[in-house]
């Protein structure tokens, strides 16, 4: 009986499945006595397992002697010695490979190769046990027998830290307790040998491969030194004191061309000056204005006779009159010496004018050398950033090269002088004590640890589960009623095939795949149909309280299955002649546009915008009892959740709720985007889907918990993609309920 109304708040956490919830001592024993049923078989397996394995080893080992001897490392004593670059063992990190070192198969050969044990081959050694059980008796080569020894001294050695000191203990166990120090002293003195072998090598090998890379370097480096060269040759490249020739060129080109131009400048303007005298005189101008330009000697002598003759005239007309013979002789002089200086002034002239053309010649002469060291200069510019790559190329070359001799004679140096960071500190001795335990006590740690492995593995795969299985842990964890089990569906057990090409029949019509979905109709009587009649039952009962017309169907993550659900739920509605409309609403993610109508060219964005009716963007399943309202999303949307907020979302709704019975809504998830709460205003209930066997019980919780107005409209919970097969393993009391062979009476299928 749905329990509608209810207050829907989250439930602390409960162990184990089915159990009662955290309470009395009687419920803790149910919840232990559950565990250890369903865990039996883990627990009784490890601990017959380690105890066998114990046994075992106590019947065939001896006792065993083990000696120990100490090596420090002490990387700031050969500092000295240190080359450049070298990573020195100054860390945590570095010490414990030292360790790994010592463990390593070249150390235990040495070892094998210094004590000779590899000298005499048995004549038969039988293998062990494993060579008694399967009759070897063939003595083994020397290879073979060399691997036996290898992995006895695996076996035996043992390698550790002393806490965080630079200092770690070589033991080895042997059943004879002078074998055993005289091994353990071996693998010390084997892996002091090794460094120093090893450096040496590597400082070998570091100065031949110099030697070889030094010769490289040196002809690249003469390489490149000659291609500066001929580069500057081939350009003509003169470099004057850090500056280009070229460039001092035109710069005392530009001197020169500015002398010339003020040169040209005071010659035009001395030939404009004599030409307007010329002008003023030879139009009669007053010989005041001629005698007031001095152009040169003989114009001045002129001009002072010109003075004279003009004095002499203007006293000798006062006294003797204008018309003296005197004065008339005098004034016909001056005339005369006029006319001698106006030719004077032609003739300045003529000179001024080739001195004006000659500057002229001069300047444009001197501004087409510029021109062409200006070109010259820009021509050396580019090929000065050639010269510049191939000089930098040749600077470091010669930098590696200077780089490298300095290396390798660091490296000649280290190569006479190898040192080693490790030292010997205490060597093994003969053992006195046996290295041997109760049999009882080991019998007794290993059956106890045996059990804790046990119950630990039990406990992980107890408490990892972390999932929902069954209707009670929903019901308990989340207070809600779980109205329905929806069985897992396998296409390859189908009892229905969908009729193929039928999509395409008409416009606008409902996809058909083989979908869960389409069980409903061409599989009426599975027990997934008859999950969804149930869905649908609890949400006509709710009815009955509360008008529920408009459904929403969410979940906490994706692929959980929802979308199918409300598609099944649709169909089923539809089937049973109710007028339903099945919507959209996951604008991040449309997976029922995808499976219902993938070529949907317009849908629930296009009709709140109102560029499309309903009835135009709407998609109908063949039988005509089903609308579908696609999601079409061209891009992704940031703000999905205002679009479910909108006055036009509301006002759809609310006309969806008068025209139809039911209105089936498909929202997104509530864990990853937030546009399921914006809903809380459109839709009277929703359905939670749960997927069985994988979603977390937390996370459910979790998402519930962040989502009261959801959480408070949740009509009841559906378990998802239920294993029928497996469902009786998680809930032992009512497992027959879900499935027994009678229901097949009824026309019942999975």
């Amino acid at each position: 009986m749905l329990d509608v109304g209810k207050n829907y708040r989250i439930s602390p956490p409960v162990s184990g499945f089915g159990g009662s919830p955290q309470g009395s001592p009687g419920q803790y024993i149910e919840i232990a006595l559950g565990y250890l049923k369903r865990q039996f078989k883990v627990v009784l397996f490890t601990i017959v397992a380690t105890t066998s394995c114990m046994i075992g080893y106590l019947l065939v080992a001896p006792a065993n002697y083990k000696a120990t001897a100490t090596v420090g490392i002490d990387s700031a004593k050969f500092s000295l010695f240190q080359p450049v670059g070298e990573v020195s063992i100054d860390s945590s990190a570095a010490v414990e490979s030292q360790l790994e070192f010592v463990r390593s198969e070249r150390i235990a050969l040495q070892v094998i190769k210094n004590l000779h044990l590899a000298d005499q081959v048995p004549p038969q050694s039988g293998g062990g046990l494993w060579g008694a059980l399967f009759g070897r008796r063939e003595p083994p080569t020397e290879f073979e027998y060399t691997r036996e020894l290898l992995a006895a001294i695996e076996k035996h050695l043992t390698v550790k830290r002393l806490g965080i000191a630079w200092v770690f203990e070589i033991s080895y166990e042997a059943t004879d307790p002078n074998r055993a120090a005289e091994m353990a002293n071996a693998v010390a003195d084997a892996y002091i040998a090794d460094q120093l072998e090893a450096k040496y090598q590597a400082t070998r090998q570091a100065s031949a491969w110099l030697e070889g890379r030094i010769k490289e370097v040196r002809e690249q480096n003469l390489a490149a030194q000659n291609a500066v060269v001929e580069y500057k040759a081939k350009n003509n490249i003169i470099d004057a004191g850090g500056r280009l020739v070229s460039d001092q060129q035109l710069g005392e080109l530009n001197t020169q061309l500015a002398t010339a131009r003020g040169q040209a400048s005071d010659a035009k303007a001395k030939l404009d000056r004599v030409n307007a005298v010329v002008q003023s005189t030879s139009a009669g101008g007053s010989s005041e204005f001629v005698t007031d330009v001095v152009l040169n000697d003989t114009i001045g002598k002129l001009r002072s006779q010109l003075v004279d003759l003009t004095n002499k005239e203007s006293d000798w007309s006062t006294k003797f009159g204008a018309n003296n013979v005197a004065v008339v002789n005098l004034r016909t002089q001056i005339s005369q010496v006029r006319s001698a200086i106006l030719d004077e002034l032609h003739r300045v002239a003529e000179s001024s004018k080739s001195d004006y053309d000659l500057a002229l010649k001069k300047e444009k002469n001197l501004e087409d050398q510029v021109a062409q060291a200006i070109a010259r200069t820009e021509a050396l510019n580019r090929a000065q950033v050639t010269l510049r790559q191939l000089q930098d190329t040749a600077t470091a070359s010669k930098d590696l090269y200077d780089n490298l001799n300095k290396r390798y004679m660091e490296s000649v140096e280290q190569q006479s002088n190898p040192v080693s960071e490790a030292r010997i500190l205490t060597r093994a001795v003969r053992p006195l004590d046996r290295d041997y335990k109760s049999t009882f006590k080991i019998l007794a740690v290993i059956f106890a640890s045996g059990m804790s492995i046990g119950l630990g593995i039990a406990a992980v795969r107890e408490f990892a589960d972390g999932v929902f299985r069954t209707v009670s842990q929903v019901e308990r964890r989340l207070r809600l009623n779980c109205i329905t089990l929806v069985p897992r569906w396998d296409p390859s057990e189908a009892h229905y095939r969908p009729p193929d090409g039928r999509a395409l029949a008409k416009a606008r019509t409902i996809e058909q795949t083989e979908s869960p979905a389409w069980a409903v109709p061409y599989a009426p009587l599975s027990s997934y149909a008859e999950a969804m009649r149930s869905i649908k039952l609890a949400i006509d009962l709710s009815g009955i309280v509360k008008a529920s017309r408009v459904i929403g169907l969410t979940s906490s993550l994706p692929r959980e299955g929802k979308s199918t659900i409300a598609a099944s739920l649709a169909l089923t509605m539809g089937r049973a002649g109710a007028r339903v409309i099945l919507l959209d609403f996951d604008l991040r993610n449309p997976a029922l546009t995808r499976m219902l109508a993938p070529n949907a060219p317009a849908g629930l964005l296009e009709v709140l915008s109102g560029k499309v009716t309903l009835a135009d963007a709407a998609w109908r399943d063949e039988s005509e009892t089903l609308l579908f309202l696609p999601a079409v999303i061209k891009s992704r949307f940031v703000q999905s959740n205002e679009i479910m907020a909108a006055q036009a979302t509301k006002m759809l709704l609310d006309r969806l709720r008068e025209e139809y019975e039911y209105v089936i809504v498909d929202l997104p998830p509530l864990a990853p985007v937030v546009d399921t709460r914006a809903t809380t205003h459109l839709i009277d209930s929703y359905l939670f889907i749960i997927e069985w066997g994988e979603t977390k019980t937390d996370v459910v919780e979790h998402a519930l918990s962040r989502a009261p107005g959801i959480s408070e409209r949740v009509l009841g919970a559906v378990l998802n993609k239920v294993d029928m097969k497996q469902i009786d393993k998680y809930d032992v009391k009512n497992g027959s309920y879900y499935t027994n062979k009678h229901y097949a009476q009824y026309g019942y299928t999975q």
